[in-house]
């Protein structure tokens, strides 16, 4: 019978002495890290990745030395560990993940989101001006037409389409396609240059409509 690969399925067998970073990422999906729930995460993997995907991954050492941290140096050894002799998890373990495509585009998400919502509080004040009269209008729009209001409303349109372009690419990951290694950073990029070339096309085209 072949052999399940599959890194959603919870694994059973302990770390080898060399542990490489797809072992690593499997004991992080299974929950033997400590981990409260067992998932597939394909934003949680491991240090390296952006260096495995370019085809020179990390050193053993260094995969190792994760391996450990993340195990508790073999405290925990199973998802059904008793909640009292459970250490907090460690995933990602900021002292020895380096910032990767995946993590980054994951972060940003959760703040693009936040800034919309600020961006909605703007929206109503602004409407709430029109509808007052123009000295009100006057006073917002004239602080949205500086340069700083300039600025933040660039920002805010980048943001927009950065968590457009995410929320898309999780719509395709709830389909449970595009999992594989170097397929998560094509769309992670492709997220990233659309949304610039979206930002830049609806001020461009702004602009032409202004005169």
């Amino acid at each position: 019978m072949a052999q399940d690969h599959d890194p959603r399925r919870r694994s059973t067998t302990s770390a080898s002495r060399t542990p490489t970073a797809q072992e690593l990422k499997g004991a992080i999906d299974s929950g033997r890290t400590g981990d409260t729930v067992v998932s597939y995460d394909p934003g949680a993997a491991p240090l390296g990745t952006d260096d495995e995907a370019a085809g020179t991954p990390d050193t053993p050492e260094r995969v190792a030395l994760s391996m450990r941290q993340e195990l508790g140096n073999g405290r925990v050894s199973s998802p059904a560990a008793t909640e009292a002799g459970r250490p907090r998890p460690k995933s990602p373990n900021v002292q020895i993940y380096r910032p990767q495509l995946t993590s980054v585009l994951s972060i940003l998400n959760r703040i693009t989101g936040a800034i919309l919502s600020a961006c909605g509080i703007v929206l109503v004040i602004w409407l709430m001006a029109a509808a007052a009269g123009p000295e009100p209008y006057g006073l917002v729009q004239g602080a949205i037409g500086s340069w700083i209001g300039q600025v933040l409303l660039f920002g805010a349109t980048f943001a927009f389409f950065l968590h457009l372009c995410g929320g898309i690419r999780h719509i395709v990951w709830d389909t449970v396609h595009g999992f594989e290694l170097r397929t998560i950073y094509v769309s992670g990029w492709l997220v990233v240059a659309t949304s610039v070339v979206l930002t830049l096309a609806a001020w461009s085209l702004s602009f032409l409509l202004k005169g």
